[in-house]
């Protein structure tokens, strides 16, 4: 958001009223600035001028957009223009400004607009880096996706025994909302739980959070999804049916709050919740501080609580002291730090990056809990993604998963 500071909406000479160029859209509050995702290719450009105008290259290199208009016109009209993005593939944010001159007299009269791409995509990964289609495990799961041509995931697939999860999504064409929708099966004491095709609906907002130092900005931020209508929620037995319940499902960050009133700022700590009925896991996200969350900036947290309850009021509790390796978690697409408790306790969400805040920007490599440990090995390919990783808990078990692009 360095860019934000560098422009000038527009000078006038006098009389005022004789000069007027004023751009409408980008617009990220008072300033002609759009900020992007790496996989992000669409915009727009909308502005006014009562004299002859010409659009020229201010700062920056222009090649990664197309302004599909005309670069000069006469005067009196209020242009509507398509703008397109190249996908960003350098790994590195890139910030190009325009200025639209009175062509007569440029002195008299101007207006500035720019648009910056970030090196991360929506996810949180990196623009450049190659998408998982597969991730097999040693210890017989799997997990499988799919991708749309702006590198956002389609289908997810994940199994392992007795737990079987599939999500299929779909965006609108204004990239602002997206569908999921959802059909699982998992074991829970002898009883299988089954979910067919639960809608859950959300929308990206534009959004800033207070920090600690500083403004976290995000121009698509997800902050939660949920199913407008109720779902069937079968419990099997034996293979009967024995019981149909209503249910809701929702995912969704939420915030701390100290003394139940004053919340504390997400670059302190907040959760993520996926609850679906009498079951929900809840995850406590602790960066105490220590790092930003503005988008491309590099962040670990230093504890990760997960808490999960079941019907039978049954709650199991761990809170995990983090160690980081210097392996990137943002060179492959999904976020693999939700593979450490095994696919089977895998949040399809968590692991889609879908609550990108809660994605360490590290692989971790040792997560102490009171009753659950893990040790992390990885090893990585040319180009930083991972290629294998090794998970061994505090008994000793080791689990191997396999990652194919």
């Amino acid at each position: 958001m360095m860019a934000c500071g560098l422009l000038v909406a527009c000078e006038k000479a006098e009389p005022l009223t004789q000069y007027v160029i004023s751009v409408q859209k980008p617009m990220t509050g008072e300033i002609p600035l759009s900020c992007i995702y790496a996989n992000q290719t669409q915009d727009s450009l909308v502005f006014y001028s009562n004299r002859p105008w010409e659009i020229t290259t201010y700062t920056g290199d222009d090649s990664w957009i197309d302004i599909h208009g005309e670069r000069s016109g006469k005067a009196y009209t209020t242009s509507h223009y398509g703008v397109t993005f190249t996908p960003n593939h350098t790994g590195k944010a890139r910030y190009t400004a325009f200025r639209i001159t009175d062509s007569e007299k440029p002195d008299k009269a101007y207006a500035s607009f720019a648009y910056q791409q970030y090196a991360t995509r929506i996810d949180g990964s990196l623009g450049n880096a190659p998408l998982v289609k597969s991730v097999t495990g040693s210890d017989g799961s799997r997990i499988d996706m799919t991708y749309d041509d702006d590198a956002r995931p389609t289908t997810l697939s994940m199994n392992k025994g007795g737990t079987e999860r599939l999500l299929q999504l779909s965006y609108d064409d204004r990239e602002r909302t997206v569908q999921v929708v959802e059909t699982s099966q998992f074991v829970y004491r002898d009883t299988t739980y089954l979910i067919n095709n639960a809608i859950l609906e959300g929308e990206y907002q534009q959004l800033s959070f207070a920090g600690v130092d500083n403004n976290f900005y995000d121009p698509y931020c997800l902050m939660g999804m949920n199913t407008h209508n109720t779902i069937t929620m079968r419990q099997i037995v034996d293979g009967d049916i024995k019981r149909t319940v209503n249910a809701n499902h929702v995912a969704e960050y939420r915030a701390f709050y100290m003394n139940e009133v004053y919340p504390v700022t997400f670059e302190n700590a907040f959760k993520v919740l996926d609850q679906c009925g009498d079951f929900y896991t809840q995850y406590g996200i602790y960066y105490n501080g220590n790092g930003s969350l503005v988008i491309d900036d590099s962040h670990v947290a230093d504890s990760m609580a997960v808490y999960r309850h079941y019907p039978d009021n049954r709650n199991v509790y761990e809170t995990y002291q983090l160690s980081y390796s210097n392996v990137g978690n943002c060179a492959t697409n999904i976020d693999v730090n939700h593979l450490i408790e095994g696919v089977e306790n895998s949040n399809p969400f968590m692991l889609l990056s879908m609550f990108k805040m809660a994605r360490f920007t590290q692989v971790i490599s040792e997560a102490k809990g009171r009753y659950n440990s893990y040790r992390v090995e990885t090893a990585t390919n040319s180009d930083s993604s991972i290629k294998t990783m090794t998970v061994h808990d505090q008994m000793g078990n080791a689990v191997i998963y396999n990652f194919a692009y």
